[in-house]
């Protein structure tokens, strides 16, 4: 019975999410990355290969139009936009960490972003659901791996349609060798 009431909520909360989705428009790109490595501690800045993949980012993303960085309020996540966020002279906003990616929704809505190409700095156990909120109802729910920091996730729209949807990798690549853990 817990099952069944379970599948209910998820099912629901699902539906609402794909309700309030915000009608972007044509050729907008969400470009998505989890935050550089980074140091231990309760809100840690990028270690030195964490701001060596920060200007990978940058070099990879300084001619692709960002309109927008969306950050969360930790270091990692902020520090990881700098190097572009500098370069090409854009403003971040902040939204906050959930699993639900509703407050980052209600931030691009308030800040016309929807049909603007636009970069989602996030962490290892938010990136997937935040793929969800933007659209993608099918993609894999679970947790980036914690070794993981060199995809890059791009979504394209036209109008209310997903258009295309794929990964890329930049910088460095990471994996086991990796001592980063946690999102």
């Amino acid at each position: 019975m817990k099952k069944i009431l379970l599948f209910f909520v998820v099912f629901f909360i699902v539906k609402a999410i794909a309700a309030q989705q915000i009608p972007f428009t044509k050729s907008s790109k969400i470009y998505i990355v989890r935050h550089a490595e980074k140091e231990t501690g309760d809100d840690p800045g990028l270690t030195e290969a964490g701001k060596k993949r920060s200007g990978n980012l940058m070099r990879t993303l300084k001619d692709k139009s960002i309109k927008r960085i969306y950050v969360t309020n930790y270091r990692r996540s902020g520090m990881t936009a700098d190097s572009l966020r500098i370069q090409i002279g854009v403003d971040t906003v902040h939204y906050a960490v959930d699993n639900t990616g509703e407050d980052l929704l209600k931030k691009i809505q308030a800040n016309h972003d929807s049909d603007n190409a636009i970069l989602i700095i996030g962490h290892s156990n938010t990136i997937p659901r935040l793929i969800a909120a933007l659209g993608i109802l099918n993609y894999p729910q679970g947790d980036i791996p914690d070794n993981k920091f060199d995809d890059l996730f791009i979504i394209i729209h036209e109008g209310n349609e997903v258009v295309r949807v794929f990964s890329e990798t930049y910088g460095a690549r990471s994996g086991p060798s990796a001592s980063m853990k946690n999102n």
